[in-house]
């Protein structure tokens, strides 16, 4: 009952004291209740683990019979219910976590519910795939832009209104975009603005975005509109309208940035306008006076003019008068509507009312609200007072010259003042100009009256030496009246002897007329330079290409001049002692612009490197004379640009406590001494042309083929300033690694003083003579024949030689009857004999024994009465550049020893004894010039090569030859006339320079010689220098002849003839 009805296992049938069969059945009993709740109770274990869940239990239990395929039974179901909840489970998993559709449940073996179940999984699986597919497509469209998908999948319930709304949120953003897009397109790509987006039924963010696009439209059209219409106005020239459009960020700084573009281009437009009509007007008015002579013509002229220009209506014009011994003062030389005043003085003295105090300050002076009785403009209508006066004072380097007033109805604008400041300057150079040519006139005429008077006195001179003469042959006859003679002779002699002075003091004044001239030629030498300028530019364009070379010329010579009329007038005034110092404190800061000014452009156009370094410790000013010092450092760093081909160019300013010399006692006693260094990288300089080249006229290549022009004042100008200014200069250097010059000043005030003036000196270019040229005939004062008053008297020659052979030679080169020798063997005796007696010319010979030829040069020197007798150096030795100047100041001559000499040394005796002949050969050089000679049909047709590297000696050349019929070729070079000649020609004859850069003449014509295409044609040397052995050395280099240079034009035609006709 238990096991079968109650169900209550596990029970054991218990009956005590059986045995046998009953024993037997109670076991099998038990047994089988036993076997019975073993079995169900697994059986129950594991359907509770599947009720639970639980699908991993099976029955083990040992059964048999039916109970086995119980078993069985339950384990199979087991394991098909574990098959399907992992499908279902693999299934939920793939489409619900992990996204995977499409997964099926695949479970082998189920039927019945199981199967239904497992289909009905799989539909509902397959159902999801393809809704949520299908939403991913549309999305997935939308996402990439594609706005014509649509959700077309059969579903219900929520998810076809998911498929509805996604649908119209589709629709909704086509429609956005198109209209987004529209409108971006017209604003941004079509620049049509104005348009505005329309999305119906936009709403939320949609509707947001919609009216943010619009109102960016709407504010872009407006900002670009405005900018627009303003830009518009502008280009048609409008610049007064501006942007007042309301913006931020960047368009409100592009707003703000075209607003200050147009206000600078008002402003720019308005002061060009400004300094248009500035220089207009200045140019009007520098024409206008243009060739103006007269001041009060000139004063009139401005006033008339400047007038009304600067909305003036009343104005006076006093101009600076100095004259009759009377202090320099201002009178009245123009008026503008000007009416004359009782109480309105004609004339003001320097600091006397404001016309006075403006030429006393040199300032400006504007007068602002004019009380209304102060003075009265008036016309035919009507008067009234002025509101300004202005006073200007006009000015030529700091001196006044003039001084305008200026009265007005209203007050004188900014651009007005500006214009008669500028103008001012102007007038003051106008107003000079026509002093400095006034004060010419002057004085060319008092040359003109001295040159008059001189000429009557050496009327007068000649006069009396006729008579003395004549009384000399009345002593000869009439011995009874020797006393009386002789008394009218000394009285005579007396007579000769003032006019002598007065001739000397004469020629004195006209060489101080001549260095005052030579300042005076620089105007018109300026004039020269403009005039020429402008015919070479041809702006006119009539003028022949010939006649604008010529132009060309002129003013390259003209410039040329002028830069050696600088550097001698500065030379000349420094060593005559003319020179005056203007010692202010000068600020060493306006060295670093003014050096930046004068030579940045030289370094750039070089490219060479500047650089300019003021050392810390400098004082802020230093006592000295600015324009001087300028002068010396412009030199220094002139010559380092001209002599620095690589590297750089650099200017140091620092305090130095040594390096000048030490003989320098105002650099040694100065308490401070500042130092200014030019350091150049250029060609440097040998040790032993480091003195010389502060030497006139030397420079330290002063060779054939030297490759850097120039006259050699510069550094000398600057050595004798330095020394003015109480410093020092010094040099270091080195060939090819560059120099350094130094200038030493005290920072103490010099002494204003001039240099001490040298010893007058009569200043002579010696006449050197070699062995192919002659020295110029030249006059001879009153003193030099002051021992033969007679003009056909016995002439007297003093020879001072220590050989008695070159004496002799001497005697009989010289023994014509109107010529009588004396010879002496020493400079002592010479000195005696010259005491006791006159000579008319003496030849003296340097290398004498115990007193040389210097030292008798230098003790005539200092007699004045034996420094008048003419002197002829005779020597042997090669002279130096500095002993040729050393001589050239007392010597009427130098003759070089060689053999030709003794013609040449006859000539220029010859040329002192008889001054006053002259050589008939220039009468022959104007009919040879212009080739009306006969003889130079012999040169007509012959071809010329000029080799010469001065265009300016290659243009005079070409032009004389070619009047001769001869045809020219030029080359500036002797590598290109070595080229020229190289290939077969048919020059006739070669004129070559001896001195040419690179490739000197001496070399071109020996290596012209060595050209078969050239053969032994003649070549002729043309050379600036006369020095002992020059012909014999171009006649080594291979010329046939020589001429030196300046070339006398008949001279060298009839050389011409001469080695063309052999």
């Amino acid at each position: 009952r238990e096991v079968g009805t109650d169900g209550k296992l596990g029970g054991q049938a218990d009956v005590r004291g059986v045995g046998g069969v009953w024993k037997d059945l109670t076991d099998n009993v038990n047994f089988m209740a036993g076997n019975l709740t073993s079995q169900v109770r697994n059986i129950a274990e594991v359907t509770t683990a599947v009720q639970q869940g639980d699908l991993s239990k099976k029955i083990t239990v040992d059964v048999r019979g039916e109970i086995l395929e119980l078993k069985n039974t339950i384990n199979t179901m087991v394991d098909q219910l574990n098959a399907f909840a992992k499908e279902v489970t693999r299934v939920a998993r793939e489409v619900g976590t992990d996204g995977k559709l499409g997964g099926q449940a695949k479970v082998e073996g189920v039927a019945g519910t199981w199967k239904d179940l497992t289909d009905n999984v799989n539909t509902m699986a397959s159902n999801l795939t393809d809704q949520v597919r299908g939403i991913a497509r549309v999305v997935t469209a939308v996402a990439n832009g594609d706005l014509r998908g649509k959700l077309t999948l059969e579903a219900k319930g929520e998810i076809a209104e998911l498929a509805d709304t996604i649908n119209s949120m589709t629709d909704t953003l086509a429609v956005f975009a198109e209209q987004v897009t529209t409108v971006a397109r017209e604003v941004g790509a079509e620049g049509r603005l104005g348009g505005q987006a329309n999305v119906p039924g936009a709403a939320g963010t949609w509707r947001d975005l919609t009216d943010n696009v619009n109102q960016l439209s709407a504010t872009l059209t407006t900002q670009v509109r405005a900018i627009a219409e303003v830009a518009t106005a502008v280009t048609k020239g409008d610049l007064t309208r501006s942007i007042g459009v309301d913006a931020k960020g960047e368009v409100a700084n592009l707003k703000d940035n075209i607003n200050e573009m147009i206000g600078n281009l008002r402003d720019t437009t308005e002061k060009n306008q400004e300094q248009d009509w500035l220089k207009t007007n200045l140019t009007r008015f520098t024409r206008m006076l243009q060739g103006q002579r007269d001041p009060m013509t000139v004063s009139k002229m401005i006033l008339s003019e400047l007038a009304p220009l600067v909305q003036a209506e009343h104005g006076v014009f006093y101009g600076m008068v100095s004259a009759n011994g009377r202090p320099a003062h201002l009178a009245l030389q123009a008026g503008y509507a000007y009416k004359q005043r009782r109480n309105v003085p004609m004339e003001f003295m320097l600091g006397e009312g404001l016309v006075g105090q403006c030429a006393l300050e040199k300032k400006r002076i504007v007068v602002t609200n004019v009380p209304r009785d102060y003075i009265k403009i008036s016309s035919a209508l009507g008067e009234s007072g002025p509101v300004n006066i202005i006073v200007l004072p006009v000015l030529f380097e700091g001196e006044v010259r003039a001084v305008v007033e200026l009265a007005s109805f209203q007050p004188f604008s900014p651009t007005h003042i500006d214009f008669l400041d500028q103008l001012a300057e102007s007038i003051g150079i106008v107003l000079n100009t026509i002093e400095a040519n006034s004060r010419t006139e002057d004085l060319l005429k008092q040359s003109q009256s001295l040159a008059t008077e001189l000429q009557s006195q050496q009327d007068q001179l000649q006069h009396t030496n006729e008579e003395l003469a004549e009384k000399a042959r009345q002593l000869a006859e009439q011995n009874a009246e020797i006393e009386q003679r002789r008394m009218e002779v000394e009285s005579a002699k007396g007579l000769v002897e003032e006019k002598a002075e007065q001739l000397a003091l004469t020629s004195r004044y006209k060489s101080e007329f001549l260095a005052n001239m030579s300042h005076e030629l620089r105007t018109p030498l300026n004039s020269l330079l403009i005039l020429a300028q402008e015919l070479a530019a041809n702006p006119d364009g009539n003028l022949l290409p010939k006649q604008i070379e010529y132009a060309t010329i002129i003013r390259s010579s003209g410039t040329d001049l002028l830069k050696l009329i600088n550097d001698i007038l500065d030379l000349s005034k420094i060593e005559s002692g003319t020179v005056a110092l203007d010692i202010t404190n000068w600020p060493i800061g306006e060295l670093k612009p003014m050096l930046e000014r004068t030579f940045r452009h030289v370094a750039e156009a070089t490219k060479l490197g500047f650089a300019i370094d003021l050392r810390s410790g400098l004082p802020e000013s230093i006592p000295t004379d600015p324009q001087r010092l300028q002068q010396i450092l412009n030199n220094l760093l002139s010559n380092a640009f001209k002599f620095t081909e690589k590297g750089k160019v650099e200017f140091v300013a620092e305090m130095a406590s040594s390096g000048w010399s030490p003989s320098n006692d105002g650099l040694n006693r100065a308490s401070q001494v500042i130092a200014f260094r030019v350091i150049d990288t250029g060609i440097g300089i040998p040790l032993d042309k480091q003195h010389s080249i502060f030497e006139p006229f030397l420079q330290a290549d002063g060779s054939t083929s030297r490759k850097y022009g120039g006259t050699g004042l510069g550094l000398s100008i600057c050595r004798e300033l330095t020394r003015l200014l109480g410093g020092d200069i010094r040099i270091q250097s080195e060939p090819g690694v560059g120099s350094i010059f130094t200038v030493y000043l005290p920072l103490i005030a010099p002494a204003k003083r001039r240099l001490a003036p040298a010893e007058p000196l009569e200043m002579r270019e010696p006449a050197l003579v070699g062995a192919g040229g002659s020295a110029p005939w030249q006059a001879v004062s009153a003193e030099s024949n002051g021992g033969s008053p007679a003009g056909d008297a016995v002439k007297t020659l003093l020879v001072v030689e220590d050989d008695p052979v070159q004496q002799r030679y001497i005697e009989d080169l010289m023994t014509a009857a109107d010529v009588s020798t004396v010879a002496v063997s020493s400079g002592d005796e010479a000195l005696e004999l010259l005491a006791r007696e006159r000579f008319d010319c003496v030849v003296l010979d340097l290398g004498l024994p115990g007193m040389s030829g210097w030292r008798v040069i230098e003790e005539l020197q200092a007699n004045k009465t034996l420094g008048s007798t003419p002197l002829l150096v005779y020597t042997a030795r090669d002279l130096t550049r500095k002993e040729e100047l050393k001589l050239g100041k007392a010597a009427k001559s130098i003759v070089i020893k060689d053999a030709r000499s003794p013609e040449r040394l006859k000539q220029e005796i010859s040329a002192i004894l008889h001054g006053g002949e002259a050589d008939d050969a220039d009468d022959e050089t104007e009919a040879s010039m212009n080739g009306s000679d006969p003889a130079n049909i012999a040169l007509a047709g012959r071809k010329v090569l000029v080799v010469d590297d001065d265009i300016r000696n290659i243009f005079a050349l070409t032009a004389m030859l070619e009047r001769q019929q001869m045809e020219v070729v030029s080359v500036d070079s002797g590598q290109e006339a070595l080229e020229l000649l190289h290939e077969p020609n048919d020059i006739d004859l070669a004129l070559v320079d001896v001195m040419m850069p690179e490739m000197d003449g001496y070399e071109t014509m020996s290596r012209m010689r060595e050209l078969s295409s050239f053969g032994a044609r003649p070549i002729i040397a043309l050379t600036a220098k006369a020095m002992k052995g020059d012909r014999e050395k171009c006649i080594e280099a291979g010329a046939s002849d020589y001429i030196a240079k300046p070339v006398n034009n008949a001279h060298l035609l009839s050389m011409l003839r001469s080695w063309l006709v052999k």
